[in-house]
């Protein structure tokens, strides 16, 4: 009943747009794809990027199954190394270094470098650290530095962190590709750009949002002045009114106390929901409209609106609709 839709010429168009920016692209598909669906995602770009970007090993191995020859990067914490047989891994510390070494793999693995955001990687400020980096990888090419930083739309931190990522790049003597990530990225030099929210047409100026979801209208209840609907009464009818009772709620990842800010469209109008949102249903009110029962509704279409009217990220939005319950489908 309920549809997750994805835009693939949009999806492909957002890839497009940032292979001008650097020679090879990684597509950030964890957190299934930011909510959008990883399988179906990965089918669209394949032949499309480069590399894919996953957070960890049940996500590669997921990746896998769909697209057997893919190149995968395990861009988060990886205990057993052993699995650069399989896919792209990313060392965080000189352990994770040694353990290449020693498999004999390294042009399988990317050292990270941390210039600021203080998450995961080699410290660039440490110089006893990068001292013993220097000195583990002076004999071995490695598949990548890579590198995440902290505040992209900030210019000025963004360069601080750069100049430091130049810094101990030119100190390792090691000129193995450069790996930035996200998409705000794009202005820097590197060999391969690393794109997620861009990839699903958010961020960035001239992008095509990937994604819309689609619920229906189970059942129309009309209301007298001063009657109630919902859990809690909470939607009093200060008029006559009619409510159509719709197919999603807070289990297919919408806000519960943030959802009756919006609108939804029906054939192409808005109508406010109302009262509370229930875990299955919600309710729209239609009053005035000329609105059936099965008939189709846009619920989202623009997680950066929605995301504003939540006063949440648009990263947060997007991957709640993990939970959306509905089939997706490509057009």
């Amino acid at each position: 009943m309920n549809k997750k839709w994805l835009d693939s010429e949009a999806l492909i168009s957002n890839a497009n747009f940032f292979k001008g920016y650097a020679p090879k692209i990684c597509a950030v598909v964890k957190a299934e794809a930011y909510g959008h669906g990883m399988a179906q995602v990965a089918k669209i770009l394949q032949g499309e990027v480069d590399f894919f970007g996953v957070a960890n090993i049940a996500e590669a191995q997921k990746l896998k199954s769909v697209l057997p020859n893919a190149k995968i990067i395990i861009l988060g914490r990886c205990e057993n190394f052993k699995l650069l047989h399989e896919f792209y891994l990313t060392a965080m510390t000189v352990a994770d270094i040694k353990k290449a070494i020693k498999l004999g793999l390294t042009q399988r693995c990317f050292i990270k470098l941390c210039t600021g955001m203080n998450r995961f990687g080699i410290d660039c400020k440490n110089e006893n650290l990068l001292k013993k980096v220097k000195n583990l990888i002076k004999n071995h090419d490695f598949a990548g530095f890579s590198v995440h930083f902290s505040n992209i739309s900030s210019k000025k931190a963004t360069k601080i962190e750069y100049q430091r990522f130049l810094k101990a790049r030119a100190y390792l003597q090691k000129p193995y590709p450069i790996c930035f990530g996200g998409s705000g990225a794009k202005d820097l030099p590197c060999d391969i750009l690393r794109v997620g929210l861009g990839l699903y047409g958010y961020g960035q100026e001239g992008l095509k949002k990937v994604m819309s979801l689609e619920g229906r209208t189970l059942q129309l209840r009309s209301l007298e002045r001063g009657e109630r609907a919902g859990y809690d009464g909470t939607f009093k009818a200060k008029r006559k009114t009619t409510l159509a009772v719709v197919s999603v709620g807070y289990a297919d990842g919408f806000d519960r106390q943030n959802f009756k800010k919006l609108n939804v469209l029906i054939d192409g109008k808005p109508y406010p929901v109302v009262g509370n949102l229930c875990m299955d249903a919600c309710f729209v009110d239609v009053t005035g409209g000329l609105v059936n029962v099965g008939d189709k509704v846009q619920l989202m279409w623009d997680a950066q609106a929605m995301a504003k009217a939540f006063n949440k990220c648009t990263y947060e939005v997007l991957t709640a609709f993990n939970n959306f319950r509905g089939d997706v489908h490509i057009k």
